[in-house]
């Protein structure tokens, strides 16, 4: 699916972008979806927007494929303050990663798992890129927002803190063919050793964005490669008038809006005790 598309069937989200978003702000969340999928395409990767990302991944994990290009972007309903945020953290993976290989130069694998050919005892080393970028990928979202967007709305991310993998656990998580299983620290059952880990993780990420020379070289790579990929894209409505527009009826039959991919009346049409809600047709305000 493309942006398009999916801006053309927007629904209610559970965060209520279109009643605590006025159209002016939700305008300005379209542009940034334009520059941003344009990012993604400059960096020769095609973001795709059906609902169900997470399912996506998982599947695009145990292919490994090498020449993938594909990229999974939106989990969930929310077209503002959810999708735009998941589509910067993709971006800044770019900007710190290998753009000439699928996903970014990250193995496919990781982060639950690490190449059966590293030693347990390489583990934590092998893992210590990969747990910087996710730093930088989490924290940046709301720095790069700010600079290039001027989003002042919050962006919403999977979880109140990055996806880490820190050694010396009992957590378990079966990887794709090729990967083993690392023993890690799980944020449930381990909340304040990982939390502490990943605070500092994310304290550190976040002073080397907020540089100046940092931040300008990031913006600069980002205008380039958006750029380039307006060259490849095809012309795009005027923002305004998905920015005006009402979310669509979401029916019983539809996949959830929470993203669950379970039938709305399944889901939380059930939690919440009544049906799918009827909103009006028209301009949202």
């Amino acid at each position: 699916m493309l942006l398009v598309e999916a801006l053309a069937k927007q629904r209610a989200c559970a965060c209520d972008c279109h009643r605590k978003l006025d159209s002016d702000e939700r305008t300005r969340g379209v542009e940034a979806l334009y520059v941003c999928d344009d990012v993604l395409r400059g960096f020769g990767y095609e973001p795709t927007y059906e609902l169900h990302g997470d399912a996506l991944f998982r599947q695009a994990q145990q292919r490994c494929d090498p020449e993938g290009r594909v990229v999974a972007v939106r989990f969930g309903e929310c077209m503002y303050k959810r999708l735009v945020g998941s589509l910067l953290h993709e971006i800044l993976h770019a900007l710190h990663g290998d753009v000439t290989q699928a996903n970014y130069g990250i193995p496919f694998g990781l982060p639950y798992g690490v190449p059966e050919d590293i030693a347990p005892t390489d583990e934590e080393s092998y893992l210590a890129p990969f747990n910087e970028s996710e730093a930088r990928a989490f924290v940046g979202v709301w720095i790069l927002g700010k600079e290039l967007f001027d989003i002042d709305w919050n962006l919403r991310t999977a979880r109140d803190v990055g996806t880490y993998v820190f050694t010396a656990g009992n957590a378990l998580v079966s990887p794709p063919k090729g990967f083993r299983p690392v023993a890690h620290l799980d944020r449930q059952h381990h909340e304040q050793r990982y939390y502490t880990r990943a605070r500092k993780l994310e304290d550190e990420a976040r002073a080397e964005l907020m540089r100046p020379d940092m931040l300008a070289t990031l913006v600069s790579r980002v205008h380039a490669a958006a750029e380039e990929g307006r060259t490849r894209g095809k012309k795009r409505p005027p923002a305004r008038d998905f920015g005006r527009m009402a979310p669509k009826r979401t029916l019983s039959t539809d996949p959830c809006t929470c993203g669950s991919a379970r039938p709305y009346k399944d889901c939380c049409a059930r939690t919440a005790g009544h049906a799918a809600p009827v909103v009006s047709s028209g301009l949202a305000r």
